[in-house]
């Protein structure tokens, strides 16, 4: 644990996340002995597991508590905000990882503070507009960097229209904080491999506590915020008591799933956040083509797509769709098309009917989505690894013309 902390602390005095232009032409040439990926974070390269990436996964118990812990008092005076200003609605903003913790964290402040939220991606943001009641709205931006240029102008936007603008960021005094009226600070720094992976965990953390302690301030009846709080609050010592035990799984299970054709990921609630997530993280990593679905979306649409070259993956803690994720498992047992499930330790319906389980101590929808977010993330990594001719730090950038398309679509210093 003490070398985990010892990461998050290196994370945090990283000081610049840019690629240094001195021969563009000559690193994309020699991108496959030295990828650029590397040269743009600053990070040293790896050509074999362990890499970047996965540090990045492991350090994310230690980034969690970190940012629980520091996180207090600017989640305190935010909350106070909120109340003094009547906020009744929220509008979560950022590009990819970053939109699916506004998407996951959304249904906590439904719950447990009576607030309305929804997720936008900073661009849509930026070009289409919504009829807001803007003094009254909060805008929470969401960029691990710190820098996004269209998260930052989306930003600018709205707050010109009058929103209360709040920063989530993985880097204090990045140009996002210096737009927001107010800022959470998460615990982690920068990446040293090519995906947000403790960006998505300590900011859902985050997002999380903030919902629980404006709740509170409310005085919302029929929920125990006290229980929620210290369970909150254990999530990083129960992830790092499992870490051996779902790291394993994940590998064992990515030796038989490597090579799927893709991979449907059904979750429901906060859950369809993280399955945006895993989504992503197979696309980024392991470069397997997969889909998010909500269970019904899967059962109106993707029966037909199912078959035994693609893997589904169910997201089912405690919640109120058991019947539909049972009617998908029973599907797929039924066609002998592959299924696993990431799931609470009580449960014993579901887990029957699948080839492979990934157990949690979690069963509340909401901290379980905090919860498996190493889960989600190793699967995809392992799968990577399992490849064999692929790195999980690159997305590819380590082939000579994807390098030379990052360097023309992705600017330097704008992500």
């Amino acid at each position: 644990m003490k070398e985990q902390e010892n990461k998050v602390l290196k994370h945090e005095e990283r000081k610049k996340f840019d690629f240094v232009e001195d021969d563009p032409k000559g690193r994309i040439e020699a991108t496959t002995e030295y990828p650029i990926m590397y040269h743009a974070l600053g990070s040293e390269p790896k050509t074999e597991h362990p890499y970047n990436v996965y540090n990045d996964i492991k350090t994310e118990p230690v980034a969690i508590r970190k940012t629980l812990e520091y996180a207090k008092e600017s989640i305190s005076k935010i909350a106070d905000e909120f109340i003094e200003r009547g906020i009744k609605h929220i509008v979560g903003i950022g590009m990819g990882t970053s939109q699916f913790v506004a998407q996951s964290a959304g249904p906590a402040f439904w719950e447990w503070t009576n607030i309305t939220s929804e997720d936008r991606d900073s661009v849509e943001c930026l070009t289409v507009n919504k009829p807001y009641d803007y003094e009254y709205t909060a805008l929470f931006a969401y960029s691990g960097s710190g820098s996004t240029v269209d998260t930052l102008a989306a930003t600018e936007k709205l707050k010109e229209k009058g929103c209360y603008c709040v920063a989530i960021t993985s880097v204090a005094g990045s140009p996002l904080t210096k737009i927001c009226h107010d800022t959470i600070a998460c615990a982690g720094g920068f990446d040293t491999g090519g995906s947000d992976t403790f960006h998505y965990a300590t900011r859902l953390a985050a997002s999380l506590l903030l919902a629980l302690t404006l709740g509170e301030r409310k005085g919302i009846k029929g929920t125990d915020f006290e229980s929620l709080r210290k369970q909150l609050n254990q999530i990083p010592d129960l992830m790092a008591e499992r870490w051996n035990i779902f790291d394993a799984r994940c590998w064992s299970i990515a030796k038989y799933y490597a090579q799927v054709r893709s991979i449907i990921i059904v979750g429901a609630g906060p859950n369809f956040g993280t399955a945006e997530e895993m989504e992503l993280k197979f696309e980024e990593m392991a470069h397997i083509p997969a889909k998010s679905m909500v269970p019904t979306r899967h059962l109106h649409g993707a029966l037909g797509l199912t078959d035994e070259k693609i893997l589904t993956i169910l997201l089912y803690p405690k919640n109120n769709s058991e019947k539909w994720f049972e009617q998908i498992a029973k599907f797929t047992m039924m066609i002998k098309s592959p299924v696993i499930a990431i799931l609470p330790d009580n449960e014993d319906k579901i887990s029957a009917l699948m080839d492979y389980v990934v157990r949690t101590p979690i069963d509340n929808e909401h901290l379980f989505a905090l919860y498996v977010v190493p889960i989600i993330q190793l699967l995809p990594y392992y799968c990577a690894v399992e490849q064999k001719n692929i790195n999980p730090d690159c997305q590819k950038s380590n082939i000579p013309k994807h390098a030379r398309a990052w360097i023309m679509i992705l600017k330097p210093g704008e992500h």
